[in-house]
């Protein structure tokens, strides 16, 4: 009977937002796929340090969307969208979205070093931008659950992510346009953002010590990050060439992190509720077994809607077996990885918000990214 609890939940809360989130996924993927060519051409730098963006965001507002749903089931918070700890967490989401960013920036500097500055100007805008619309999102996706009744721990880690990536291409793709064709008003817009930030940031302040202990974390997956983006500019050639998977990519990276956001997500509120005693622990393994089961029919929905989009855009692209037959082998990974990541930060007196999340979708990241590099050149 707890296995069919477990596959109810599976398939009629988290599987029809992994198809929302992928259907999400497909809109930065249209912009990537269109754009792809110029991205590697004139902005490499932006291409190396696109996995970081999309992955280190989806790691702040996953961390932020479990924080809120801990605090929602434990009573600290109230279901209202007018809670001071919304704000505080725009504040927050905003300051470790930067911090990431410099550091990308960096990266993408000592590798391939031309445009740094137009490069840099490009990323803070747009990340600016992007952090207002994501800390919003991230309270909408946990409270409105959660006054229907819904676990949002099975719904709103994946919903943030991907969110994140629908808005991350098509917003760093505009940024570059409006730098390209009005100069004048991308530095209107630059300024009016930095101002905005700072007046937010002056009237809610966050906790000291939960910036501190993510920022540790995100500078460490920042270079995990740097390598990720550096695997994939590198065959970026490979992958313009095989094309689906240019579109595909954001999909690839963003249903393997949620996997591992639900995984993660759910095991650390049972382990704040104190209902997870030992390592293997039977709800958990009937969790991750029904979670698994819906792998196969998303690779499908993932292949088939990236085939379309390619004709749509004028490519032919084929048939390769290998992305079904690892797809869901990947996904079994990186779950397994989430639950224990979680279960041993616990055990170390870490919060598990603060250090599954972001960790995971990191490591999908570049497991995905490998996993791309790998379908792209057989």
């Amino acid at each position: 009977m707890s296995l069919v609890v477990g596959l109810k939940d599976a398939w009629k809360v988290t599987f029809p937002a992994l198809l929302f989130c992928t259907s999400l996924d497909f809109v930065g993927g249209y912009f990537l796929g269109s754009y792809f060519n110029k991205l590697m051409t004139d902005y490499p730098i932006l291409l190396l340090v696109l996995p970081g963006l999309m992955g280190l965001r989806g790691n702040i507002y996953g961390a932020l969307s479990s924080k809120f749903t801990t605090s929602l089931f434990l009573g600290e918070m109230r279901p209202s969208l007018r809670e001071d700890k919304v704000f505080e967490g725009l504040t927050l989401g905003t300051s470790l979205s930067l911090t990431s960013v410099m550091i990308l920036w960096i990266i993408g500097i000592l590798k391939i070093g031309r445009g740094a500055f137009e490069v840099l100007a490009i990323l803070l805008s747009s990340t600016i931008f992007v952090s207002i619309l994501l800390s919003y999102a991230t309270a909408i996706v946990s409270v409105v659950p959660f006054r229907k009744g819904i676990d949002p721990d099975a719904v709103a880690s994946p919903l943030v992510t991907s969110i994140s990536d629908l808005l991350t291409i098509p917003a760093l793709i505009a940024f570059v346009i409006l730098f390209e064709v009005e100069g004048s008003y991308f530095y209107t817009i630059t300024v009016a953002l930095i101002l905005i930030t700072l007046i937010i940031s002056l009237r809610f302040r966050f906790d000291r010590r939960t910036f501190f202990e993510l920022s540790a974390v995100l500078i460490l997956f920042a270079m995990v990050e740097g390598l990720s983006g550096s695997i994939f500019e590198s065959y970026s050639n490979f992958i313009y060439r095989a094309f689906i998977f240019s579109i595909l990519y954001p999909s690839i990276l963003d249903s393997l992190g949620n996997y591992g956001c639900v995984v993660g997500s759910k095991t650390s509120t049972r382990l704040h509720l104190g209902e997870i005693k030992r390592f293997l622990d039977f709800r958990s393994i009937r969790d991750i077994a029904s979670l698994l089961s819906t792998s196969i029919p998303l690779s499908v929905f993932m292949y088939s809607l990236g085939y379309f989009v390619s004709i749509n855009l004028n490519r032919y692209v084929g048939f390769q077996y290998e992305f079904f037959l690892l797809y869901p082998i990947f996904v079994l990974l990186v779950m397994i990885t989430s639950y224990s990541l979680a279960f041993m930060s616990y055990r170390m007196g870490l919060d598990p918000d603060n250090v599954t999340i972001p960790a995971i979708t990191t490591l999908a990241d570049l497991i995905g990214t490998i996993f791309t590099v790998l379908i792209s050149t057989c």
